[in-house]
């Protein structure tokens, strides 16, 4: 009799739910590694545990590390009141300047 491989008895635990779920959070590792360029991790540990009648429980655990993408930072000043802004409240006011939205802006960079 051959020694039954790895792979079959993975598929055999949790009546294939386990494989499932492997196979899930693998594809979300290796995307969130792509995309972000950042390295990411999958973990499987099986725990076996002997019972009285010969049978063995095994239990799973899997651990994954999904790489984020960097969130990006906002600069802003306190008034005396405390209050946040995106203007600095000592910067002079120059009469005439047009303030563009940002559709404006993306509109003046594709040209």
């Amino acid at each position: 009799m051959s020694n039954k491989t790895f792979a079959e008895v993975l598929q055999d635990l949790r009546y294939g739910t386990l494989h499932d779920e492997l196979t899930e959070k693998m594809q979300a590792v290796v995307n969130a590694c792509i995309s972000t360029g950042k390295a990411g991790s999958l973990t499987l540990q099986i725990k076996f545990k002997p019972g009285k009648s010969g049978e063995l429980e095994l239990t799973d655990t899997i651990k994954s590390t999904v790489p984020e993408l960097e969130k990006g930072s906002s600069i802003m000043w306190a008034t005396p009141e405390g209050n946040l802004q995106r203007q600095d409240p000592r910067q002079i006011t120059i009469e005439g300047l047009k303030d563009i939205g940002r559709e404006e802006y993306k509109n003046l960079k594709s040209v």
